[in-house]
């Protein structure tokens, strides 16, 4: 797991989502290098498509 992953629950991005969209971002598994990458995952969920 990468440091941007280790720290993800403390990201003040990650923290201003939606409750749905942070749990739905852990659960999916899905690795971020960036918060470029967390934000275009949750703008693809938050359109009801798949993010990846």
């Amino acid at each position: 797991m990468n440091p941007f992953m280790q720290n993800l629950p403390q990201n003040p991005c990650f923290q201003s989502f939606p409750v749905w969209v942070q749990e739905t971002i852990l659960q999916s598994g899905a690795e971020f290098s960036s918060e470029q990458e967390l934000r275009e995952f949750a703008a693809g969920l938050a359109r009801g498509g798949s993010a990846r």
